[in-house]
């Protein structure tokens, strides 16, 4: 009678179904004890069967007004007693409103009531000096055990009622989690595979268009120079084209975790780039003093991105004649410098990315990126990146 029964516990079931059964019980429970009591008491009227009827009524409200019914209840129980009905216990017309109450609410008023419920019950017991044993005895601890268990088993199924709630919100957090972690790695993902194609494909355009220019200045006049730079432009597409590959190769492999699968570039790599400043018409100088083998793949994958734009920076944009390369490894951290002497920035004041994913690659390695720039001494950019650091995410 006194188990709470949810909606959501039964597969279809209507609720008011519930409310119906356990009002009936109520009703039933309350009546079957007014009938064993009434032939020692000489009752024989219907009164009493109606406030057994109303005790199990008064729970069909339980949901809405629980506190309401509880009092209710309370004042009936004293009303009934007060006609002269015979007796149904103090705690047994109430258990259901008190189990009720400290379910929907605080535990702190049906036990007031219950103590309330004891304490009149003792007194109108004591007044009869033949009943003072029997309070003492029996119907008091009766009573106070049905209070009880009452509310310590609203208190259990309110607890755990709660815990569900709890665990509920904890899966609901759960899966917004794991789809803002789901939402970040994709965006990482769109910005890492846009920068590596902004750094390959703009190197490999820059080189192309300076090559191209050269070709088509020199056709008719200095057919060996032609030759040299479809050649250049042939090898820079070639590069291009087998690094967007590898990129493709990786999206479309199953299994993909996030991470980059395709092989690592080197520090070697940075003397190809300078290389192909070179060909592009630079004087270049370079002081490659950092051993490669010294640097982790992953730095050195950075730094030679990092290399790749500033170089098609100062070919597309800076107007300079010679480039400087210089690295070197000081307190476990890797420095890269790439300088140029050219007249004007080496990328655009605005609507340029080279800068910006230069800083973001230093920084996903806890490492730095600046740079300096003299209208007579030219661009400077400078990367200081930590080898022994795990990259942040």
């Amino acid at each position: 009678m006194l188990q709470h029964v949810r909606p959501q516990d039964a597969d279809g079931v209507p609720e008011w179904v519930f409310l119906a059964l356990v009002a009936s019980g109520q009703a039933l429970a309350i009546s079957l004890i007014i009938a064993i009591g009434a032939p020692s008491s000489g009752y024989s009227g219907w009164g009493a069967y109606a406030f057994a009827g109303g005790f199990g009524a008064a729970l069909l409200a339980h949901r809405a007004v629980p506190l309401a019914v509880l009092t209710a209840t309370i004042v009936g129980i004293f009303a009934y007693y007060a006609m002269d009905h015979p007796p149904i216990g103090m705690a047994v017309p109430a258990a259901a409103a008190l189990y009720f109450a400290a379910e929907r609410r605080s535990i702190w008023w049906p036990l007031g009531a219950g103590l309330l419920l004891l304490a009149v019950s003792a007194f109108f017991r004591s007044v009869d000096e033949h009943q003072a044993s029997d309070v003492l005895s029996y119907d008091l601890l009766t009573n106070a055990a049905l209070i009880g268990c009452a509310t310590a088993l609203a208190s259990t199924v309110r607890s755990r009622h709660h815990l569900r709630e709890h665990q509920a919100r904890i899966i609901t957090l759960e899966r917004e989690r794991e789809r803002d972690r789901a939402e970040h790695a994709m965006q990482e993902e769109r910005i890492r595979i846009a920068r590596d194609l902004h750094d390959t494909i703009g190197h490999a355009l820059a080189v192309v268009t300076v090559h191209a220019n050269v070709a088509r200045e020199a056709i008719g006049r200095d057919d060996g120079a032609v030759i040299r730079s479809l050649s250049n432009v042939t090898d820079a597409t070639a590069r291009c084209l087998h690094e967007l590959r590898g990129t493709v190769s990786m999206l479309h492999s199953p299994g993909r975790t996030g991470r980059d699968d395709r092989v690592p570039h080197t520090l070697d790599g940075i003397r190809t780039i300078i290389e192909t400043a070179r060909r592009a018409g630079l004087t270049t100088r370079a002081d490659l003093a950092a051993e490669p083998a010294h640097v982790p793949p992953t730095i050195a994958t950075a730094a030679h991105r990092i290399a790749q734009e500033a170089v098609t920076n100062v070919i597309k944009h800076a107007g300079a004649t010679t480039l400087t390369v210089t690295t070197r490894i000081e307190d476990t951290t890797l420095h890269l410098t790439i300088g140029d002497d050219g007249t004007v920035p080496a990328e655009p004041s605005t609507g340029g990315r080279g800068i910006a994913g230069m800083r973001e690659r230093a920084a996903l390695l806890g490492g730095t990126l600046t740079t300096t720039r003299s209208p007579t001494s030219g661009t400077t950019v400078t990367a200081r990146l930590p080898l022994f650091r795990e990259p942040r995410t």
